[in-house]
């Protein structure tokens, strides 16, 4: 199922049945439903979670730990204590978030801006955060993300487009006659920003990698303490697998927009990224994506165990166990 059918789809699974007596023992930040987590035709596990802009700034705790206003302009979601001296041990402190199940997540997610064709910021609404088995390893084969991990996705000093394994541009209406893993989500990607037509959906996904090297929660680069899987072959997933060198297989994280194409804002192809300062190159091509775990580490046990593991498509939210995390989105 594709990015904007799961958000359409998933607005109203919130239980505000028969279980008031039994509310205060749930952990803040949980609520009941009904919702029955599904079996998916791809043999995958898939978890998404909301997470709102929380502020922007032109901080980057990774790149630029400790030094204020060094970076291009980032839009943060989910905690909103994050700036350029963050740690994973002050991602603790936060009181509230903007991610759902409030604190149970206090992680740490950014990009770089992204302007239209008039140098105006687009907002990024509604962004689905994905933790998912992915297409490659085996869903069995999947651990549960170690705390303190920092990962970055992509790379924002390119001058070369990056090929489609981290960064990943689509239109919605775009067709395609091959066979994925899953037909809803065709992998018919480019890695620069396209010319969508108006009314058209630009998608933006970045994918972060999934393989550990099992003893590092960073690197210099942020970088190299992760790989990428080697590929399954559509349309059979679990065919891949993580290198010897990172034989941790941990979940699958990816960022997810879909951004209405306007007149106004012009085509995709005249938008830039903030990274994107090299004239003359495409759009999009520095586009990448940073990431400091911070969530509950029994929440995330669960999302592995009763989610992923077992190859469910627990949809927004849901937990597998009759519970769910508390939307951030307004009914």
């Amino acid at each position: 199922m594709g990015l904007l059918l799961i958000t359409a789809a998933c607005n109203n699974t919130v239980d505000s049945g028969n279980h008031n007596e039994q509310e205060n023992t749930l952990e803040d930040g949980l609520v009941y439903s009904n919702e029955e987590v599904g079996e998916r035709e791809d043999k995958t596990g898939a978890f998404r979670t909301n997470c709102l802009e929380s502020h922007e700034s032109n901080d980057d705790p990774l790149v630029f730990p400790g030094q204020k206003d060094m970076a291009h302009h980032h839009v943060f979601f989910g905690n909103p204590l994050v700036d350029a001296h963050t740690t994973s041990e002050s991602l603790q402190e936060a009181t509230e978030t903007s991610c759902d199940g409030k604190t149970l997540n206090k992680s740490a997610y950014w990009v770089p801006a992204l302007f239209d064709q008039h140098g105006e910021r687009i907002e990024y609404i509604d962004p689905l955060f994905y933790y998912k088995t992915g297409y490659h390893v085996p869903a069995q084969s999947i651990q549960t993300l170690p705390e303190g991990l920092k990962i970055i996705a992509g790379n924002a000093m390119t001058r070369e487009p990056q090929g489609t394994q981290a960064i990943k541009f689509r239109c919605n209406s775009w067709e395609s006659d091959v066979d994925w893993f899953d037909p809803g989500d065709p992998l018919d990607h480019v890695d620069y920003l396209p010319d969508c037509v108006t009314d058209d959906i630009l998608e933006i996904r970045i994918l972060f990698p999934q393989c550990w090297d099992g003893q590092n929660l960073s690197s210099e680069d942020h970088q190299s303490h992760m790989a990428y899987p080697s590929r399954a072959t559509p349309p059979v997933a679990g065919t891949g697998s993580c290198p010897s060198s990172h034989p941790i297989a941990l979940p699958e994280i990816s960022y997810n927009f879909g951004i209405y194409v306007t007149e106004d804002r012009g085509s995709p192809s005249t938008w830039r990224f903030s990274s994107d300062l090299h004239k003359g190159t495409s759009g999009g091509i520095t586009a990448h994506a940073d990431w400091m775990n911070g969530w509950d580490p029994d929440i995330m046990e669960r999302i592995v165990e009763q989610c992923l593991k077992p190859a469910k498509e627990c949809m927004v939210g849901l937990l597998g166990d009759g519970t769910r995390l508390e939307s951030v989105i307004e009914e």
